[in-house]
C-alpha cells in the first residue's frame, strides 16, 4: 500500500512524459522527494517549480535538495485553491502527487494546472484509491471523479496505472 517514488518516475521516463529538459511543477511539494527526482530527470536544463501552502515544509524540501547539492528547483509559496494566475512560465508537464484529496476545492488546483501547462503538456495525477487503508478516515476522491474535473476542463485522459493502494493518471492539455 506504499507508494515507490522511484518506480513512478522511472515509468514516466519510460513512456516519454518526463524528458530532459523539460520544465515542470511539483503542485504540493511537501517534503520534496517527488521534487528533487523531478529535478534529476530534467537535467541540464530543466526547472522543477515546487510549489506549497506550508513554509515549513517548503524550508524542510529546499534544505533536502540542497543537501542533495540539487539547484534547479524553485522553492514557491502558494495556495493552489485560491491563487490564480501563477507567475511561472508555460510548463511541459505539472506533477501533483498526494493533494487532490486533501482539498476540499481540487477543480480550483486543477484549473491552476491547466492555466500553467503548455499546449499539448502533461497532467500527471498520483493519488490514493478509496480501498487504501492509510487513508481510511478520509475523504478520498474516486478516480472516476478526477477524470470527470479533468475532462471538464478541458485535458485528455491519454494513460494509466494502478499501484497498490493508489493510482497515477497522465492527462494532456
Amino acid at each position: 500500500m506504499f507508494a515507490r517514488p522511484g518506480e513512478i518516475i522511472s515509468f514516466l521516463k519510460e513512456k516519454k512524459y518526463l524528458t530532459q529538459n523539460m520544465n515542470g511543477a511539483d503542485f504540493g511539494c511537501g517534503s520534496g522527494y517527488f521534487s528533487v527526482l523531478l529535478a534529476q530527470t530534467v537535467l541540464p536544463s530543466g526547472t522543477i517549480y515546487a510549489i506549497d501552502i506550508q513554509d515549513e515544509v517548503l524550508k524542510e524540501a529546499s534544505e533536502f535538495a540542497n543537501n542533495l547539492g540539487i539547484k534547479n528547483i524553485r522553492f514557491l509559496k502558494q495556495n493552489l485553491e485560491t491563487t490564480t494566475g501563477l507567475a511561472i512560465s508555460p510548463l511541459d508537464f505539472v506533477f501533483i502527487s498526494q493533494v487532490l484529496y486533501q482539498s476540499k476545492e481540487p477543480e480550483k488546483i486543477l484549473k491552476n494546472a491547466y492555466q500553467v501547462l503548455k499546449t499539448n503538456g502533461f497532467l500527471i495525477i498520483f493519488e490514493p484509491q478509496k480501498n487504501n487503508f492509510l487513508f481510511q478516515n478520509q475523504e478520498v476522491y474516486p478516480q472516476e471523479k478526477i477524470e470527470e474535473i479533468c475532462s471538464q476542463l478541458g485535458f485528455k485522459l491519454i494513460d494509466h496505472k494502478n499501484y497498490p493502494g493508489y493510482f497515477l493518471l497522465i492527462f494532456q492539455k
